[in-house]
C-alpha cells in the first residue's frame, strides 16, 4: 500500500514539473512575439512621417557664388579692349582706356559714372578737381587730372595707381630701372613734386623710383647713370 501511494505521489510530481516547462516555454515564446512586433512598429516610424506619408528628401545646400579665399581676382584678367575696366596696357599718351587730351565728357561715357569718382587733388600746395577711375571693389585704378578752357575739360596727366597696368615689354610699377633703361630712352633723372623721377621725353612718361636708400640732399645731381640697376619703380605718369 505504501508503495503504491509513493507511485502515485512521483507521478504526481513529475505531471507538476512537466506543466511548468510548458507555461515557460509559452512565456518565453508570447516575449519574443511582443518584442519583434515593437521593432516593426519602430521600423515603421522611421520610415513614414507623422502623417504617415514618405519623409521629403533632404534638400541639399546649394553652393555659394561668393569666391574661395585664394582664387584668381578679376583683376588678373588679359586686357581686353571690349571692356575699359581690364585694359591696363600702359603705353605713350595712355593707360587702359584713358587719353591725353579726351574730353573729360567722354571719359565720362567711356567709363561710366560707377566707375568714376571725382576727388580733389592736391600737388605743391594747390588743389584742383581731378579723377579716379575705379577698378575691382571700387580701387583706384587711375588719377586723371585735367585742364580746362571754360567749360571744356581735357585730360592733361594720369597717374597710374594699379601695379597691374604694364607696358607692351612688361614695364610698370614694380619694375627695375634696369628694365625702363632696356626699354624705354631715359632722358634724364631729378626730384619732381612726387618724388625722384626717371623721364623718358620721346614717349613722355615719367617712372617714379624708390629711392630710400639714396639721400635726398643726392638727388639733384644724380645722373641718369648714377641711379643703381636695381632701383624699383613705385610709380607711373603719362603726361
Amino acid at each position: 500500500m505504501k508503495k503504491t501511494i509513493l507511485l502515485f505521489g512521483t507521478l504526481l510530481v513529475l505531471a507538476s514539473c512537466k506543466q511548468d516547462a510548458s507555461n515557460a516555454n509559452d512565456n518565453n515564446e508570447t516575449q519574443l512575439e511582443e518584442a519583434a512586433g515593437d521593432v516593426s512598429v519602430q521600423a515603421g516610424e522611421t520610415t513614414q512621417s507623422p502623417d504617415g506619408a514618405a519623409p521629403a528628401p533632404a534638400v541639399s545646400e546649394p553652393m555659394s557664388e561668393e569666391p574661395l579665399p585664394g582664387a584668381p581676382s578679376t583683376a588678373s584678367t588679359p586686357p581686353s579692349a571690349a571692356n575699359p575696366l581690364f585694359n591696363l596696357t600702359l603705353q605713350s599718351g595712355q593707360a587702359g582706356r584713358v587719353k591725353i587730351g579726351m574730353p573729360i565728357e567722354e571719359l565720362k561715357k567711356v567709363y561710366g559714372e560707377t566707375k568714376l569718382r571725382s576727388i580733389e587733388h592736391s600737388i605743391e600746395g594747390n588743389t584742383t578737381a581731378a579723377y579716379e577711375v575705379l577698378g575691382e571693389r571700387h580701387r583706384p585704378d587711375l588719377r586723371v587730372e585735367q585742364e580746362c578752357a571754360g567749360q571744356a575739360c581735357k585730360v592733361s596727366r594720369i597717374t597710374v595707381l594699379n601695379p597691374a597696368f604694364k607696358s607692351q615689354s612688361g614695364v610698370g610699377i614694380g619694375s627695375t630701372f634696369k628694365d625702363v633703361k632696356s626699354n624705354f630712352k631715359i632722358t634724364r633723372v631729378a626730384p619732381g613734386e612726387t618724388g625722384f623721377v626717371a623721364i623718358s621725353e620721346d614717349v613722355k612718361i615719367s617712372f617714379v623710383l624708390d629711392m630710400r636708400g639714396i639721400p635726398s640732399q643726392r638727388w639733384a645731381k644724380m645722373k641718369v647713370n648714377d641711379v643703381p640697376n636695381s632701383t624699383l619703380v613705385s610709380g607711373v605718369m603719362l603726361y
